[in-house]
């Protein structure tokens, strides 16, 4: 009883530990952690240059980190660019928008007269009335929202540049002095343990990238093989759209897939619905036998553990849960068996 107790009392304590330093430690040194991910990919590569050019370390250091930041900040740039034309172009197209979204809504309209026998003229008056209110509370509520929203993005963006700043010189600071760092770690007993931990933790963090990567393939697969079927002449672009958004969280297949369908079926294009609800549903199905079976091989947890992991994740840290839960019982797991 008492070793029971013992035992109990230890996974409590590191549970605790854990909780505390990812809740509170992690935002803080969260750059010094990624700088240190950074120098430990790159630092097979410096080595190698160092050897065959017969050059500093530092300079190479600085260089690679220089290039592998400009590619990052290329990539970044082209990506609001692409994201600005794309508005603008909008923008330019509203009366157009307006007008088909005026002919969806009367044949919408037209839709629920045939199910539910009321006059689609009525409806239209109705929402035609409606409307000044809707856009008076708008103006009162919704555009002061976003004018707040926008001035916190606008210093978000302030401080995510310091943040990329600190994590470029660490990344150099690091990789120029990287064995020094690694070799004093793990002299230390308590680095020894920090690097066990971390070195695992690693390891379940790209097998846990590689299981999303590759379930997010295989949906992607079934969205455009299922869009082609369909006769969708956007099937390539949708198919890998709806995969990207089925790698993320809070989106997923259903945010795409069901307004679809629901869209479809008011239009009277009942088969378009249907195909496009098996196939949300075939992704559904896919995702639940995939990740628990994928990420339950690669960290050598118990898919149910997966399960759980992810469900308090997110009941404790919110969206990041999905990410943090199993991190958090992968941390525990290792400290509970080295210490």
């Amino acid at each position: 009883m008492k070793e029971s107790m013992r035992k109990i009392g230890k996974i409590l304590g590191i549970t605790l530990a854990v909780y505390v330093c990812i809740r509170w430690l992690l935002p803080l040194v969260i750059p010094f952690f990624i700088a240190f991910l950074l120098a430990k990919i790159l630092n097979p590569l410096v080595e190698k240059l160092e050897k065959k050019l017969k050059c500093k370390r530092g300079i190479w250091s600085a260089l690679l980190v220089s290039i592998l930041f400009l590619m990052l900040g290329f990539l970044v740039i082209l990506f609001l660019r692409t994201l600005l034309v794309q508005m603008k172009t909008v923008l330019d197209n509203l009366e157009i928008y307006k007008r088909q979204a005026g002919n969806f809504f009367h044949e919408c309209c037209g839709q629920v007269e045939v199910f539910t026998g009321i006059r689609a003229e009525m409806i239209e008056d109705g929402v035609q009335k409606q409307l000044p209110e809707v856009m008076q509370h708008m103006k009162t509520t919704v555009v002061p929202v976003l004018m707040n929203e926008t001035i916190s993005y606008a210093k978000s963006m302030f401080i995510w540049v310091g943040i990329c700043f600190v994590i470029i010189v660490s990344t150099i600071l690091i990789l120029k002095d990287y064995r020094k760092i690694r070799t004093s770690l793990e002299k230390n007993p308590i680095g020894r343990i920090g690097l066990r931990v971390c070195r695992r933790t690693y390891e379940a963090g790209g097998a846990y990238i590689k299981a999303q990567f590759v379930i997010m393939l295989i949906i992607t697969a079934v969205c455009i093989v299922g869009l082609y079927l369909s006769g969708n002449e956007y099937a390539l672009l949708a198919g890998c759209g709806i995969g990207i958004c089925d790698a993320m969280p809070f989106l997923g297949t259903g945010t795409i897939f069901v307004p679809w369908a629901v869209i479809e079926m008011l239009q009277g294009r009942y088969m378009l619905a249907a195909i496009y609800t098996v196939i949300y549903t075939i992704c559904s199905l896919l995702r639940e036998i995939l990740e628990p079976k994928l990420l339950g091989n690669k960290l050598g947890m118990h898919p149910l553990s997966v399960i759980v992991s992810i469900y308090v994740g997110l009941g404790i840290y919110g969206l990041w849960g999905f990410a943090l839960g199993p991190l958090s019982y992968i941390l525990i797991r290792e400290i509970y068996l080295t210490i």
